[in-house]
């Protein structure tokens, strides 16, 4: 904890003793934002089509907004591969933003080259950040995706459900004999039924079962496991390293066992779904994140080269 921080827990120690969790995070954002009120951050935007740009990128800006940070040359948040030396030069501070596991194909030099020169790297979940520090010795801040849709009725059904990357089908082919009730595939590949908000809104309005078959990466965020739990839905999932506190909800392994167990226990089914709604609304949300995002920025701006060893999160569990 930096000093100036210890000195405002020093100077209001009694009034956030007598705070809950939310009204400390509250009041840390609040210092947080009269701390950055001048700074001027832009996140790289590559349109609403790409779940990490609206997750990462769209959705943090619009929340920061809120927060009294403008968009500006101060501080540039960018990830993927696209942005020429040209684009980023004008920007004061750079953050790179890694979503992806690029460090072993053609786009790793163009990784390893901006995670050197970046102020500060930041990622999608802890395996990410283990990857990087194996590939490159920075050091990065684990910052998970927020929801973006509103909390909807829990409800279960035989009808499945899944969602993704084009990237990611080969996962779903790979299990697809397996399934025997009806499934709605949603992804941005020719001839299936293509991902929009409201395409994926009317799909999640109806009960269902969510399923994650997994395998591309261990490095993946819990993004998709986070955004069927907000919309009310029961998943089925394998395993992936950032589904494991989601594991006392859904059970990971064998997808259709797991359907066959959900099925047949409705109620209890339901009651998982709420419990799980619970313990995402206040973690995920897309305010909280974006307190995450926001200590990233007052350290890059506090000319601090680089950033926490590991990516403490502003929620804890």
């Amino acid at each position: 904890m930096d000093k100036a921080t210890l000195g405002f827990v020093a100077k209001h120690k009694n009034k956030l003793q007598g705070m809950g969790g939310q009204e400390r995070r509250r009041a840390r954002l609040s210092r947080l934002r009269s701390n950055q009120s001048a700074m001027k951050v832009t996140f790289a935007d590559f349109g609403p089509s790409l779940a990490s740009s609206r997750l990462r990128a769209q959705i943090p800006q619009k929340e920061l907004a809120k927060l009294g940070i403008e968009k500006g040359t101060d501080v540039l948040i960018y990830s993927k591969h696209w942005l020429s030396d040209e684009e980023i030069q004008p920007f004061k501070k750079r953050v790179f933003d890694v979503c992806d596991d690029h460090f072993h194909n053609a786009h790793g030099e163009y990784y390893r080259r901006h995670i050197a020169l970046a102020d500060a790297v930041t990622c999608n979940s802890e395996t990410m950040r283990c990857v990087i520090k194996a590939e490159t010795g920075r050091d990065a801040v684990v910052i998970p995706e927020p929801y973006e849709s509103p909390e909807l009725p829990a409800g279960i059904a035989p009808t499945l459900f899944w969602y993704g990357h084009q990237s990611n089908l080969r996962d779903l082919q790979r299990i697809a004999f397996e399934l025997k009730y009806p499934l709605l595939v949603m992804s941005n590949y020719e001839g299936l039924v293509q991902w929009s908000q409201p395409n994926f809104m009317k799909a999640m309005s109806q009960p269902c079962i969510v399923i994650i078959p997994t395998g591309k990466s261990m490095a993946k965020s819990e993004n998709r496991m986070v955004e069927a739990i907000r919309c009310g839905k029961y998943v089925c999932a394998e395993y992936l390293p950032t589904y494991q506190p989601f594991t006392k909800f859904f059970p990971s392994g064998s997808i259709p066992e797991q359907i066959e167990s959900a099925l047949a226990n409705p109620l209890a089914a339901i009651a998982m779904i709420k419990a799980a709604q619970e313990f995402i609304r206040e973690r995920y949300s897309p305010a909280s994140i974006a307190g995450q995002w926001l200590e990233v920025i007052r350290n890059v701006n506090s000319d601090i080269r680089r950033v926490a060893n590991s990516g403490h999160n502003l929620v804890t569990s």
